[in-house]
């Protein structure tokens, strides 16, 4: 289980505030912020996606660790692609921020304006799919070829790739996990369509419970059958060391009996 300790960092100030005053927050399988609008739960969602991603990088060999501490790199091209490099800063234009990060297979820190890296022995890590799924997803939905549109939003820019990908593997129709209601896709015209037993709209004409879920269950299911899919295809080229791990992750996961469910 990973965990992370955030102070005078944007919105958050003291930080997690428990019973042993440490205030670290534990990152489990599952984990859910409830607060007020403005408190900081969007600021801890990506500094989680963000280290999250670092460490992966890292465990696959993609970048050696001076990319992330070197130049002040950390701030100005991994936390600008989430808005956050103007966090670091108080009205006053002083970085006090301190933000702790210990994860499987690194610990980072960055504190005193300094981003380091920690190794940690002996961890078995897995390779997931990281993503940031932004709430200006809801945008998507509204309208028909959202891919012709000009995005700032990495995140958001990001989400709508796998979407757009996540389209395009539906085979037929799909049902829903909602009122059984099925989805097609109009490749031709690059339309969802939501079916019922006895009607049949746009996506874009649809409640905004519709447009809200929908996107999100569509690229959480192909980002998911998309592990199985890539090892039995191999389709992208891997290297041997990150393939044996990539096999290996894969194995663990399918032979877990907790994950029957």
């Amino acid at each position: 289980m990973s965990r992370i300790r955030i102070k005078n960092f944007g919105p958050i100030r003291e930080g997690l505030i428990g019973p042993n005053g440490t205030g670290w927050l534990d990152i489990k399988k599952i984990t859910v912020f409830i607060g007020n609008q403005g408190s900081g739960k969007s600021t801890v969602a990506k500094l989680i996606s963000t280290l999250t991603w670092i460490e992966k990088a890292l465990v696959r060999g993609d970048y050696p660790e001076h990319e992330f501490t070197q130049h002040n790199r950390f701030i100005k091209k991994y936390c600008s692609y989430h808005k956050l490099e103007n966090y670091f800063e108080d009205l006053n234009g002083v970085n006090s921020a301190e933000i702790e990060y210990e994860g499987i297979a690194y610990k980072f820190a960055y504190r005193n304006e300094r981003f380091t890296i920690d190794k940690l022995d002996g961890n078995n890590y897995l390779l997931p799919q990281i993503m940031y799924v932004p709430a200006e997803r809801n945008f998507i939905s509204t309208i028909d070829s959202p891919k012709m549109i000009k995005l700032s939003s990495g995140p958001l820019l990001e989400f709508l790739s796998e979407f757009d990908n996540a389209k395009k593997d539906i085979k037929g129709s799909l049902v829903l996990p909602l009122n059984q209601t099925k989805i097609e896709y109009d490749k031709l015209n690059d339309i969802l369509n939501l079916k019922g037993s006895n009607y049949k709209i746009r996506l874009s004409e649809a409640s905004s419970g519709y447009q809200s879920s929908v996107p999100l269950y569509l690229v959480s299911r192909y980002l998911a059958y998309g592990i199985k899919y890539r090892m039995d295809n191999e389709r992208e080229a891997m290297s041997s060391d990150e393939l044996n791990r990539f096999r290996a992750g894969v194995q663990s996961i399918w032979n877990d009996k907790k994950y029957d469910r």
